[in-house]
């Protein structure tokens, strides 16, 4: 073998070396193109997904806080209608006639007094329209009731209606004012459960 074809083996050797890492590095290009492409596709999908989920998280807070503000409204509008409709009813109960007003006044005091060391608070109206056998018949009740009756103090201002009981430093207010605010604010938490249950 002359060195002419050492050199053409050589060359030839050679010339398939480069063939075959032109052939591994193209094969190797094409893989990497693809695992970039898988990747590239992975990574879309997943950013889609992601968008897809924070979408619909978005489209459901929205959907959450319109139905809390619709709650919200209606809340108001039942609040404002109780308060309205407990004013009329206040209004209506201070305006009531001498005999119905003594008529009620007799019922809640009878059944509120439980001794007659307590004091009846009244307005100087109330007590100059209690003066009468309004309070004899009152007092025939709890004398057969509790032995006796509390006697009536002309305390409370000229436009409040119904009474204060007191007894050693403790008062229990019968007022209209602190019947109905109390009244209101049992139906208020009420209607609040109503609303906001699931």
């Amino acid at each position: 073998m002359g060195i002419d074809d050492i050199i053409k083996k050589i060359r030839t050797d050679a010339s398939n070396k480069v063939e075959s890492l032109r052939k591994e590095a193209l094969e190797e290009k094409e893989r990497i193109i693809e695992e970039a492409r898988k990747e590239a596709d992975k990574v879309r999908e997943d950013i889609i997904n992601r968008f897809r989920k924070e979408a619909e998280a978005e489209k459901m807070g929205m959907v959450i806080r319109a139905r809390m503000e619709e709650k919200k409204k209606l809340l108001s509008l039942k609040r404002e209608l109780m308060s309205e409709a407990f004013k009329q009813a206040e209004k209506e109960l201070s305006n009531l006639d001498r005999e119905e007003y003594l008529k009620l006044m007799k019922e809640l005091l009878i059944r509120a007094v439980d001794s007659e060391d307590e004091e009846v608070l009244v307005s100087p109206r109330d007590e100059a329209w209690m003066r009468t056998d309004f309070m004899d018949e009152v007092r025939k009740k709890l004398n057969d009731r509790i032995g006796g009756s509390p006697p009536l103090s002309p305390k409370l201002d000229e436009g409040e209606r119904g009474f204060i009981l007191k007894k050693k430093g403790i008062q229990i207010n019968y007022t209209f004012s602190a019947l109905f605010a109390s009244l209101k604010e049992k139906l208020e938490i009420e209607v609040a459960r109503m609303l906001f249950s699931p």
